[in-house]
């Protein structure tokens, strides 16, 4: 009996439960997601498979466009499913038979995952979410095939409804083990024949068999021919008749070392692998504006340590996280998700190493100076009240000196002009004293832009952390690159906003961390160090009515600021106000132990019975094509 759908939904359901009686999260800031793993009988042997959620997530972010035949082979990645092959590969390479042998293996895996009409995908989605269709199942096939050495390619059936696909099996030989009494299916491509090899579970096909309700199909071979995978470090970790052992990895990130500076901006990333293993390679997934930018890896040292240089050039938000995918022993495993802020690394355009500023006409004046205003919203993460929360924050240098406008102010004296009026009667007029505020350094034949008296004012360079009143009883957490006039605006409306600067207390590559309280009679803060001791507080002003906390922790000009495990806890009923500060007149949600066994075990045979129903129906309809 295929376990895997069970013991996924028996670990949703665990999740769910735990979620909703005792504390949320959110998912982009933590390492709780486990991996994913299954348990496949193949050869009369159980093959165990891991995959973490990282390699899931790089393969869920790809294109899946399908625009021709072509295109589904670009879903084919050997690479990813590797460890697969070689575990089969084990049992099957000294038999008579072996590539055919490997073949039926492989289709009989393949056999295990029920059949579920939906769009083309990778197989690593496949395996993860445990159903394909025809399509996906014989890319899932043929990968894994194509790990294991063998020539294959795709044959898409079309002038039936609905269309249906399957892998061809190149072997110079008719095959010797196909079912009895069904005669084996080939087709001739690039003077080679392929054997068909049906990825579907109807019945036990191997490779030769083929379904009647294809045979008046018009067949469309689509080549595989040396399928590049780009994700190459983004794989399965597989093991035959053991399970695999569990592993962890840690992330840091840090100022990059003095020697290794350039013109360049950059992080420098390290961790360690546990158990220490030497050699192992680890994946930096590295993803901004909703996109993995950059998939590249380093090896650990004798310790199990590594370190990784990553330059960027973009300002905004990153979500930065290490993963191994394990091998033949270990389960593979990722780091907790480090979300990056990054500013901007300076506020002109225009620069050479003898002069820096912005130029143009005044009808160009907008234009210029905003992309120069820096970032001004990195994240937004709703919260809801009667809560409390925490995370961990800290700045990292990037590179660079922050670099500021360097301006001059000249001064226009009054003067008194001649105007000539109609009746050749001149008349004065006063032209009174004017300032401007212009960039120092211009070069000779360009016309500097004259620049607002309050630029440095408006300029989003100053890193908040604040916590603000959205709605009615609703809040959420921003970070944001806060101007000097909001930051005035925030100070003048002192009733409804506390504010923390934090700047002279927060150095450097040290983390920090941020405990606040929403209640329905006011919110909270405080800032402690890596000790716990507290070093910034809106505490003991605690003003019933505030709707805003603003937490000012740096200049984001060349700045990046690393966060990460954001805890959200819902409060049992709201603080009431003492002379001394909040108060909790309860604790936080507390759910005895034996019910939520009871509905852990309720919900258990709940999913169990619906399971084997899909399992009975499956088998007795008839399957899609």
């Amino acid at each position: 009996m295929h376990s895997k759908s069970l013991k996924a939904s028996v670990l949703l359901l665990i999740v769910l439960l735990s979620s909703f009686l005792i504390s949320t999260s959110v998912a982009d800031s933590n390492s709780d997601t486990p991996n994913f793993q299954a348990q496949f009988e193949v050869l009369s042997h159980v093959l165990y498979i891991s995959i973490p959620p990282s390699v899931y997530d790089y393969y869920g972010n790809l294109t899946h466009e399908i625009n021709n035949d072509a295109d589904y082979a670009k879903l084919i990645t050997p690479q990813a499913v590797e460890a697969i092959a070689e575990s089969l590969l084990n049992k099957t390479s000294y038999l008579p038979n072996h590539d055919e042998q490997f073949a039926d293996a492989v289709l009989s895996l393949v056999h295990e995952i029920p059949y579920k009409v939906t769009d083309a995908k990778y197989p690593v989605e496949t395996l993860v979410q445990n159903s394909a269709d025809c399509v996906g199942l014989s890319i899932l096939a043929a990968s894994i095939m194509k790990a294991g050495g063998l020539d294959v390619v795709l044959i898409h059936y079309v002038g039936i409804d609905p269309g249906h696909m399957n892998v061809g099996v190149y072997l110079p030989y008719t095959p010797a083990y196909h079912t009895l009494l069904m005669t084996p299916t080939s087709f001739q491509y690039n003077n080679k024949t392929y054997w068909t090899a049906e990825a579907t579970a109807k019945m036990d096909w191997k490779v030769g068999d083929q379904s009647d309700s294809v045979a008046n199909a018009q067949a469309e071979i689509i080549p595989l021919g040396n399928t590049a995978d780009d994700s190459s470090l983004a794989r399965v970790s597989a093991r035959l008749d053991y399970p695999l052992v569990s592993s962890s990895i840690s992330l840091n990130l840090s100022q990059q070392p003095l020697i290794n500076q350039n013109n360049s901006r950059a992080l420098l990333i390290s961790g360690l692998l546990s158990p220490p293993q030497p050699d192992k390679n680890i994946t930096f997934y590295i993803y901004h504006n909703g996109a993995c930018i950059d998939c590249s890896g380093n090896f650990t040292d004798c310790d199990g340590r590594f370190l990784w240089l990553w330059n960027f050039t973009q300002t905004g938000t990153y979500y930065v996280t290490a993963s191994w995918c394990g091998d033949s022993k270990y389960v593979g495993a990722d780091s907790e998700t480090l979300t990056v802020f990054v500013g901007p690394e300076f506020l002109v355009q225009f620069q050479t190493p003898e002069y820096n500023y912005i130029f143009g006409h005044d009808g160009l004046a907008n234009y210029e100076l905003r992309p120069f205003l820096g970032v001004n919203d990195f994240l937004t993460i709703p919260l809801g009240t009667n809560v409390s929360f925490s995370y961990d924050f800290m700045i990292l240098p990037t590179g660079h000196e922050p670099s500021n406008v360097q301006t001059q102010t000249i001064t226009v004296s009054a003067r008194e002009v001649s105007i000539g009026g109609s009746s050749r009667q001149n008349h004065s007029l006063l032209i009174p004293e004017r300032t401007f505020v212009v960039p120092v350094n211009v070069p000779r034949g360009l016309e500097p832009l004259s620049l607002p008296d309050d630029f440095n004012q408006t300029i989003n360079n100053q890193f908040c952390l604040t916590l603000q009143s959205s709605s009615a009883d609703n809040y959420s957490l921003n970070f944001q690159g806060l101007s000097g006039n909001d930051l005035t605006n925030m100070l003048g409306n002192q009733g409804n906003t506390v504010f923390v600067n934090a700047t002279d207390k927060v150095t450097e590559n040290s983390w920090y961390k941020i405990l606040s309280v929403i209640s329905m009679n006011g919110i909270t803060t405080k800032l402690e160090d890596a000790n716990g001791t507290v070093i910034a507080s809106s505490l003991p002003s605690y003003v019933a009515g505030n709707n805003t906390v603003v937490l000012l922790i740096a200049n984001n000009v060349d700045n990046a600021v690393a966060f990460k495990e954001l805890n959200i806890q819902t409060i049992n009923t709201p603080i009431q106000l003492t002379e001394n500060g909040p108060k909790p007149t309860s604790n936080f949600d507390e759910t005895p132990l034996y019910i939520i066994i009871t509905l852990l075990l309720a919900g258990t045979v709940v999913i169990a019975a619906a399971f084997y129903m899909k399992k009975t129906k499956l088998f007795s309809e008839k399957i899609r094509w």
